[in-house]
């Protein structure tokens, strides 16, 4: 639990509710928006009549909001350290992901850029509010435990996506087809829900890093200044730059499952809109159930042979997905994607804490987020092409395992204890 310039204070059982409480909050996005409703929605409705080709929009609409995030979180996060700000930047990005989301309740058939711009600035604010969220855990989380904390944050943020589905239920049971305009209201009811249990973190949660009243200018410049130097000295914290491009590899293909996996289940397999959403009800609790273990098997094992574990598991997912063909067959895929996805998030948030040195949590979580973001340009890009090009989502499935395995090859040339050593040692 450290902060810059002074002994660790050490986080209550409040502030790390509350902290885990923003994760319940947000996820009802990334469930709701990214992967099931809104994403069905503008494949079927607002962009349906391309068939195939409206792939492409969508993976565009996720590669362009990632592009705004890639360019603007690093500088961020280090004026966010600057300055003792994180809390405040958390809640401009999470209002402005609120907000937008509100608004797709007025995207209608056909209007595909209307869409596409206003899911772009939602999810813009959704990922950006998570270099600051992410930038909290090595304050308020020890060593030791950091692996706990991470894992109980996604756990209950999955719990936040299966209780964001269930509400929303009622607006989406018809299906697409027979109540467009009553599915769209699940789009509000996701901007309530986050708004709602973001209040936590804002009210609860202590900043722990000194703040400075200077102008915004001068903090830019300040946060400009930090930048450069992380950028001149990241590479001699040379296991910390093997991990980043090792999760930029991999988190492409998680991406990408998390972009695409609705929209595959319901034009590839053959789901109807009730078992996509009964579907993604039962991955919610397998995704809990495997972000809290992979928290505990971080603190055991270690996080780097956690991650390797979940990689392998990935391999056997996506190889399962393109051998499915039945419903039954791909709920089991669904499942075991589900474990994979909590556990790898756990795992290489929780590495990325332990990497970083003190006192510059948000800077380098803001390179972190850069990382993710870049990769999930290329991924649901190539992923839309690739679909388009052939008029079938298999091959592009297919290619995810590749991706995955030239990940894991990357992830074992890092060497975490060294690489704390190195954290210690950097300015």
């Amino acid at each position: 639990m450290h902060y810059s310039g002074g002994a660790p204070l050490k986080a209550s059982r409040i502030e790390i509710a509350a902290w885990c409480l923003y994760d319940f909050a947000d996820s009802s996005f990334t469930t709701l928006i990214v992967t099931v409703a809104y994403g069905l929605y503008f494949r079927t409705v607002v962009a349906g009549h391309l068939g195939p080709g409206a792939d492409f929009y969508w993976g565009a609409s996720v590669s362009i909001s990632m592009v705004v995030v890639a360019l603007t979180s690093p500088i961020l996060g280090a004026m966010a350290d600057a300055s003792g700000r994180k809390k405040l930047l958390l809640g401009i990005f999470a209002g402005t992901c609120i907000v937008f989301t509100a608004l797709l309740v007025t995207v209608g058939r056909g209007e595909i850029v209307l869409g596409m711009v206003f899911f772009i600035l939602a999810n813009a604010g959704f990922e950006g509010a998570h270099v600051f969220y992410n930038g909290f855990l090595p304050e308020i989380a020890g060593d030791a435990e950091m692996g706990r904390i991470s894992g109980y944050g996604w756990a209950i943020g999955y719990l936040g996506g299966l209780a964001a589905l269930l509400l929303a239920y009622p607006f989406t049971r018809a299906g697409l087809e027979a109540g467009a305009d009553r599915f769209r209201l699940s789009f509000v009811v996701v901007a309530l829900f986050h708004l709602l249990f973001t209040l936590p973190i804002l009210a609860l949660l202590r900043e722990r890093a000194p703040r400075r009243n200077e102008p915004l200018v001068a903090l830019a410049r300040d946060g400009a200044r930090r930048l450069r130097d992380t950028c001149r000295h990241v590479r001699g914290l040379r296991d910390l730059f093997r991990f980043l491009l090792a999760f930029l590899v991999y988190n492409d293909a998680v991406t990408t499952v998390i972009a695409f996996s609705a929209i595959y289940a319901m034009h590839v397999i053959g789901f109807t809109v009730h078992q996509v959403m009964l579907l993604f009800i039962v991955t919610q609790l397998t995704a809990f159930a495997g972000s809290f273990a992979a928290g505990y098997l971080v603190d055991r094992w270690g996080a780097k042979p956690t991650i390797l574990a979940t990689l392998v598991l990935w391999c056997v997912t996506i190889a399962g997905a393109y051998a499915a063909r039945g419903v039954p067959q791909f709920f089991a895929v669904g499942i075991l994607a589900s474990i994979g996805m909590g556990s790898t998030q756990t795992a290489s948030r929780s590495l990325m804490g332990l990497l970083i040195p003190p006192g510059r949590n948000a800077e380098f979580f803001g390179f972190y987020a850069l990382t993710g973001k870049v990769s999930a340009v290329v991924g649901p890009l190539l992923y839309g092409f690739i679909a388009s090009a052939f008029g079938s989502e298999r091959p592009a499935v297919l290619s995810l395992g590749a991706i995955v395995l030239a990940g894991l090859a990357l992830m074992l040339g890092v060497d975490v204890d060294r690489g704390r050593r190195a954290a210690r040692r950097a300015p």
